[in-house]
């Protein structure tokens, strides 16, 4: 069947299946799939769509971790951006009950350099390796269909925090979506509390510089007559 043949609903879906990369990774740990991804690309440059389909119905878990880890470690400029905007999408997917992450095919179609990100996970592996030591099966109930949407909300509410520019907006937010996507990947209920009650204080920032900025903003259009001589 070719791509004309094929039907349309099949088309829209271009991660319906799982890949062979997935097949072939299901069963090892974030830090291992994620050095995978990174070691079997092909080329300078890997897709956001071809780092999606490597995951299979694990994709949610993986990408939330992989697009949040740029902001948990020094990142070149603009990159923020990039990684911010599906972070937001899939947590509207995921407060939606979806099972597998979509994305519209302009975002897809965005590459990063594989290099920069095989440094990213040069650093983060050591950092995700230790975190993924402690982890083990406990509080069973934080966890199911409510529990994704829990997470799906707080993707979301990290995704607009990073894509807010203004410094420190973004990392305390991401390091705690990483550790709260590793601990639903793990089923392990104290570390996603512990990933909650980083991203509340991140979250907790991000009001407060947002706040600080506005009265600023006020205070200065109210003084805008003053200094005209008005």
């Amino acid at each position: 069947m070719d791509a004309k043949s094929e039907p349309a609903s099949a088309r829209r879906h271009p991660y319906r299946e799982d890949s062979e990369f997935h097949q072939a990774h299901e069963h090892q740990s974030a830090s291992a799939v994620l050095r995978a991804v990174i070691e079997d690309a092909k080329g300078e440059t890997i897709s956001i769509g071809e780092i999606i389909e490597a995951f299979g119905e694990r994709a949610f878990g993986f990408v939330l971790i992989l697009f949040s880890l740029p902001n948990c470690v020094p990142a070149p400029p603009g990159i923020a951006g990039i990684v911010g905007t599906p972070v937001l999408i899939f947590g509207i997917q995921m407060m939606l009950g979806h099972k597998r992450p979509w994305l519209p095919g302009f975002i897809l179609r965005r590459t990063v350099s594989v290099s920069k990100f095989k440094r990213l996970i040069d650093i983060a592996e050591p950092r995700l390796q230790k975190l993924e030591g402690y982890c083990k099966p406990r509080l069973p109930l934080l966890f199911g269909p409510l529990g994704d949407r829990m997470v799906g909300l707080f993707a979301f509410l990290v995704a607009l925090s990073v894509l807010i520019p203004f410094p420190g907006t973004n990392f305390p937010p991401s390091i705690a979506l990483v550790v709260a996507s590793i601990a639903v990947m793990e089923e392990d209920g104290y570390l996603l509390i512990i990933g909650y009650l980083i991203g509340l204080a991140g979250l907790a920032y991000t009001a407060t510089v947002l706040g600080a900025s506005y009265h600023l903003i006020m205070a200065a259009m109210a003084n805008i007559p003053s200094w005209l001589g008005f």
